[in-house]
């Protein structure tokens, strides 16, 4: 029994094969694998084989970048804010970002985002214009300064001087008297500027600083007319801008 088996296997194996042609053995072959190596990839796959090679990891990934970019156009991205329903814009610049924006202007983020109907994750294109406020502007109404009545000066020069050398410290004196000298020629009682803006010795801006003039006791332009208190209005200005004669800069002027 044992002899048979061999001799018909020794046979099968001894047999030679039918005479085809090489091409269609070597395309059988070819299906034959490629059979074998869908049939694998469809056991390897989640799903019914059924579906083929939409059940495929990669075809599933494929589908779902498709989704998302057609969503990202009309879901990720900023819509358009109604002009009337926005009272400031900000054109986007390079390395703008949502934290940025709101920083930069002193709003919330979630303000922000909300006004552009917007996430963190929106992304901001250069020259996105990008709602900042909701607010209403203001209505501007032109107000006259009222008339200054420029009083007679009964304060010598030698006195304006004594005054300077007694309040401004000795280290910043010279450019004091400077100043003193280009501003006002030495006459407490002068106005200059745009609009007459600028009153006394040292030529101060009261609108610009009349919030913290209050502090030292002025409370009417017409106060800085003193030449004592103009004297000490500059000193006190000199040290709010750090010991800096910032306020009284010119192109050729600058210690």
């Amino acid at each position: 029994m044992l002899n048979q088996l061999v001799e018909k296997v020794v046979s099968k194996l001894t047999r030679k094969p039918a005479s085809k042609p090489a091409n269609k053995l070597v395309n059988k072959f070819w299906r034959g694998a490629r059979a074998a190596e869908w049939g694998a990839l469809l056991r390897r796959c989640p799903g019914k084989p059924d579906r083929g090679f939409k059940s495929h990891p990669l075809r599933q990934l494929v589908l779902l970048c498709t989704v998302c970019s057609v969503l990202s156009v009309n879901v990720f991205l900023p819509t358009s804010v109604q002009a009337d329903a926005c009272s400031s814009f900000h054109k986007a610049k390079a390395n703008d970002s949502w934290t940025r924006i709101a920083a930069r202007f002193d709003v919330s983020l979630k303000k922000v985002l909300t006004l552009n109907n917007a996430r963190q994750s929106t992304k901001i294109m250069i020259g996105d214009q990008i709602c900042i406020s909701d607010a209403p502007l203001p209505t501007t109404t032109t107000t006259t300064q009222p008339a200054i009545t420029v009083p007679k000066t009964t304060t010598k020069r030698n006195e304006v001087i004594a005054i300077i050398r007694e309040i401004w410290p000795a280290e910043y004196v010279d450019n004091a008297l400077f100043l003193a000298q280009r501003e006002s020629n030495m006459l407490p009682n002068v106005i200059g500027g745009t609009n007459n803006c600028c009153i006394g010795l040292f030529q101060i801006y009261y609108s610009v600083h009349k919030a913290w003039l209050v502090d030292i006791g002025i409370t009417e332009p017409s106060q800085l007319f003193d030449a004592r208190l103009n004297t000490f209005a500059a000193f006190t200005l000199f040290k709010r801008n750090g010991k800096s004669w910032k306020p009284w800069w010119t192109s050729s002027w600058r210690p």
